[in-house]
């Protein structure tokens, strides 16, 4: 079969089809009221009135109605064909309606009182099955969610009001006459829905027609923006090491002005420059390391490669990193460098930790490297937006802005040169400046050749320009973008060409590039979408049985094309399908890759897929049996991978995984079970429940003569027993713990991660009761093998060194140490380490040099770790904020904090415990309740003696010579001092030698 006689086949889809709608639910208000005292001939005649209207005013706005029922109709607008402008056809539907009703008169008698008719209604849009109605169902039968959310929203709205949502409204607000956006909670919905009220037409009028050949978005503006590129390839061309981050939103243009970047690189004729390109996709077939394997993958038929090219391509998963750090480093050496990474926001913690070991790895030799990475903002929410950015926060940042007045009119000028100028502008306020909404705009005007009207922002609004689009293409083309989509964002030429019969060459194809749905890769035999949110579009438009059958045909051609080296993919059109045994045991390799190549958060999503694809498999006897007992393997593997940042959904699964090994009565896989739920629940900070489950592991392990588990349950003890601080216990596990390491720890990196970790608990053990010289060496022991590393073990033993020096008085140190814990933390995506480095170093801040904002950041750490649920070791957090805030004089949320830090002492965290008593008797002394001050520095030292803890008796005592409560102040400065002097705390004994 040829490519350009290919037939590509419509797999029919029986049900319906699936099509993006707008829709318009209105309802006769008070009809029940009036159908007391109206003659049954009278109300009969009022609904014809009112069917009447319907039928008038709906069509003539482009709707279709898909059934009247008494006095309420709905209609749909979209259908047959669906309009970039259905979100406005509607609401003017919809305010041409209430305008008719008011002024209909019911016929016969009417009480004094009444108001007159009105109506109210509800707009929504979103994808609905539309099959054929009948008699009973109406016109069409509409299956799916936004037609009830439609029907909400019309109960929702008062007499005469009209409620549109954000989603089907977006941009087009501006035609009207609206309220304030504002959230309304629907009945049957999780989450809030935003909407506007509309009230009336705004004075507003738009004509549009086109008569451009659709093309490529014109490249207009961003002279400072590659202004900046160039002046950093220009530093790199002399010999340094750099790396920018480009952070803007969906559609901005970061691809758009890294793509003329780069190709303005790639024709440096004075030094050339080896340009790599990588991206990040979003989805479960995404595998570790993506992006820096697709610049492998384009380095294949490199002339003169360097012998680093073949162990790169031939190393095993685990060594894949160091493989490709060493062949990124040797082509540095030979030629300047040029990595670009796109999507940043979508990469796996193991290809974040190898770029940041290149950028480390590349200024130590002082090699010509210049990093270009391109990602999405953070969230939005007040805690999120103050935390330095997890992907690219060691990058120079250029954020990216929407085009300006002047730029956006050039490019609407450009791609439709004839356009009327009023029309033009309206692109322009609709688009906003962003070059995304500008170039669908522009294509849907060429395409028309009709005015556009106004946009929409939302997700809705974009949907129905690209399914406007999509809808009148060619069947050939539109079939082979829903082919492409499916396929996913990134097409390979081969698989395309195995489902469809087309090559790069084909006339669809070409055709779908010349107007900018795909696009060849920069990689050979590669195509890509335009934009990912196209894709998303068109999948998500594609009927379900269509899907299916073709994620099945793309998962045995994966298959057959070499799967053991495609779990990632075929766990993903696997699950599409409904194959579920095979997506089982794709994403339960695809996870163990991931697990093997450190990238955590990768493994994590894969076996929460796996874990999600057994629950559909045969639950008989035999076969439950086995399906449950892999279950719980599979869950045990994912709390390996959540050790470093658990949360409580994670805790939930471990705890079915308990449930069921019980069941099974097999004491082996419940004494693993227990283990596991020791581990996250200690990770999460429950300590007091996660003894309970160790010492359940011990009994269990022994009974079975499980040793290998019985080895490991020492450390985790000892580390549950210091979190608790029952020091005098947990040192003595400890040391057994790290004897029994030492001599595995050359066996394996998971036995060297252990090890240190029980170095690093057993040296902040010694910190805390004041042997800070023994502690800094055993940290120094833990960190040797990962310092640099960008392991998660890294970050928590520099939190850890952080909180020591703290303690010490050091607080320079503390805050470089924090400063790495935050970092480290934020790339390999542990929210714990990140938001606990970013408190230390905040707490060092105020206690160095009284910065202001360091009670803002300790906050921000702590509103980070609350959606996980976690709260292990947060007694320091509260202990930190209760003696800031004292400090201050803000009474109130100081005792809010000391409350905070003394309830974690119910999970037997006391860590923060003596700081919050010395904030209470700071507070009651600013008082001058000297005995409640006196009881509470009582309290303070009984804490830090419980944790035999020597800094905490001295700080307590300075503080008793700084509240001089009584004649004796000037003997608990003079011990204070003694025994700072003796610990070498620094910074304590600067304090008291200023009393």
């Amino acid at each position: 079969m040829t490519e350009s006689s290919a037939p590509i086949a419509a797999t029919p889809a029986p049900v319906g089809q699936r099509r993006l709608l707008t829709l318009l639910f209105v309802d006769l208000s008070g009809s029940t009221a009036m159908a007391e005292w109206m003659e049954a001939e009278h109300y009969a005649a009022m609904l014809a009135g009112l069917r009447a209207l319907y039928e008038r005013i709906v069509p003539h706005h482009g709707g279709v109605i898909a059934r009247i029922q008494g006095d309420g109709m709905l209609a749909v607008f979209g259908h047959p064909e669906v309009r970039e402008d259905d979100g406005r056809r509607a609401t003017e539907a919809a305010l041409e309606l209430h305008a008719a009703v008011r002024e209909l008169q019911p016929p016969g008698p009417r009480p004094a009182d009444f108001p007159g008719l009105a109506l109210h209604s509800g707009i929504h849009a979103g994808i609905v099955l539309v099959n054929e109605g009948d008699q009973m169902r109406g016109r069409f039968e509409l299956l799916g969610n936004a037609p009830n959310i439609a029907a909400r929203l019309s109960e929702a709205a008062k007499r005469d009001e009209i409620i549109a949502s954000e989603e089907s409204l977006g941009l087009q607000s501006q035609f009207f006459d609206t309220g304030p956006r504002f959230s309304l909670q629907l009945r049957g919905r999780a989450t809030p829905l935003a909407a506007y009220r509309v009230f009336g037409r705004a004075p507003v009028g738009r004509r549009y027609e086109a008569s451009m050949r659709r093309g490529l978005a014109p490249f207009v503006g961003r002279g400072h923006e590659l202004a900046t590129l160039d002046a950093a390839l220009a530093r790199t061309l002399y010999g340094r090491t750099l790396w920018l981050g480009i952070r803007a939103g969906a559609g901005v243009g970061k691809t758009r002005l890294t793509e003329e970047f780069l190709r303005h690189a790639a024709d440096q004729a004075e030094r050339p420059v080896q340009v790599h390109r990588g991206y990040c996709e979003s989805y479960l077939s995404a595998e570790p390391l993506q992006p820096f394997l697709q610049m492998l993958r384009a380095l294949d038929g490199l002339h003169d490669a360097p012998p680093e090219l073949f162990a790169a391509q031939h190393s095993q998963a685990g060594q894949r990193a160091d493989a490709l750090l060493t062949l990124l480093l040797a082509l540095a050496r030979r030629t300047p460098q040029l990595v670009f990474i796109d999507d940043l926001q979508w990469a796996d913690d193991a290809s974040l930790r190898l770029l940041h070991r290149l950028r480390a790895g590349a200024e130590r030799e002082g090699l010509p490297l210049l990093l270009l990475t391109a990602s999405r903002p953070l969230p939005t929410s007040a805690a999120l937006q103050s935390l330095p950015g997890a992907n690219d926060s060691d990058a120079d940042l250029i954020e990216l802005p929407p085009l300006t007045e002047t730029e956006a009119a050039r490019a609407v000028q450009q791609l439709l040169p004839q356009i009327d100028p009023f029309i033009a502008a309206e692109v322009q306020r609709h688009a906003g400046g962003n070059p995304l909404f500008i170039e669908e705009l522009c294509h849907a005007a060429a395409d028309t050749g009709e005015g556009l009207v106004a946009g929409q922002s939302s997700s809705a609004w974009l949907a129905a320009l690209v399914e406007s689009r999509v809808g009148r293409l060619p069947p050939e083309q539109a079939q082979l973008v829903r082919v492409a989509a499916v396929i996913g964002n990134v097409i390979p030429v081969w698989l395309l060409q195995a489902l469809a019969g087309c090559g790069e060459q084909h006339p669809a194809v070409q055709a779908l590039a010349a107007q900018d749905f795909i696009f060849p890769d920069q990689r050979p035999g590669h195509l890509r979408f335009k934009h990912g949110i196209t894709r998303d579009v068109v999948y998500e438009a594609t009927g379900l049985h269509e899907r299916q059958a073709l994620h099945r045909r793309i998962s045995a051609e994966l298959a057959a094309h070499g799967g053991n080296e495609l779990h990632e993919q075929l766990a993903y059109h696997d699950a599409a399908a409904n194959d579920w045994p095979a997506a089982a045991h794709h994403a339960e390799a695809a996870g163990d890759q991931a697990l093997a190549a450190s990238a955590l958060d990768r493994a994590k999503k894969q076996f929460r897929a796996a874990l999600a694809a057994l629950e559909f498999l045969p639950d008989g006897d035999d076969q439950g049996r086995e399906r449950r007992r892999r279950w719980v393997a599979i869950a045990q593997r994912l709390g390996m991978a959540c050790v470093f940042d658990a949360s409580q959904d994670d805790l939930r699964v471990l705890k079915h995984a308990a449930d069921l090994a019980k069941a099974s009565g097999d004491t082996g896989l419940i004494a693993r079970t227990e283990y596991w739920l020791s581990y996250v629940g200690y990770a999460l900070g429950e300590t007091r429940d996660s003894l309970r489950h160790a010492r359940a592991a011990v009994e269990m392990a022994q009974d079975c003569g499980d040793n290998a588990l019985l080895a490991q349950l020492p450390g985790t003890v000892g580390q549950l027993q210091a979190a608790a601080a029952d020091y005098v216990n947990a040192l003595p596990m400890l040391d057994l713990a790290i004897a029994r390491q030492r001599a595995r720890a050359r066996k394996s990196a998971v036995n060297q991660i252990g090890l240190s970790f029980s170095l690093c608990c057993r040296a902040y053990v010694l910190g805390d009761q004041g042997h800070f010289d023994q502690a800094h060496e055993i940290f120094a022991e833990a960190l040797a093998p990962f310092d640099g590393s960008g392991h998660a073990v890294e970050a928590s033993i520099q939190g850890w060194r952080a909180a020591v020096l703290l303690w010490q008085g050091r607080w320079a140190e503390a805050r470089e140490a924090a400063l790495v814990a935050h970092r480290v933390g934020a790339q390999v995506r542990s929210m714990f380490t990140c938001a606990m480095g970013h408190a230390a170093g905040a707490y060092g801040a105020w206690m160095q040099e009284a910065d202001p904002t360091a009670r803002q950041h300790i906050l921000d750490a702590t509103a980070w770790l609350a959606p996980r649920g976690g709260g292990l070791y947060s007694s320091f957090q509260h202990g930190w904020l209760a003696d800031i805030l004292a400090t201050q004089g803000d009474a109130g949320a100081a005792r809010h904090h000391v409350a905070k830090a003394l309830r974690r002492g119910r999970q037997h965290d006391w860590i923060g415990g003596a700081m919050a008593y010395r904030a209470a008797a700071r507070l009651a002394a600013r008082m001058g309740d000297i005995g409640r001050a006196k009881r509470y520095l009582g309290l303070a030292r009984g804490a830090g003696e419980q944790r035999n803890s020597l800094h905490e008796a001295a700080v307590t005592a300075l503080l008793e010579a700084e509240l001089r409560l009584d004649d004796h102040w000037q003997a608990a400065r003079d011990r204070a001092g003694r025994e700072f002097e003796r610990l070498g705390m620094t910074g304590f004994l600067e304090r008291a030698l200023q009393l």
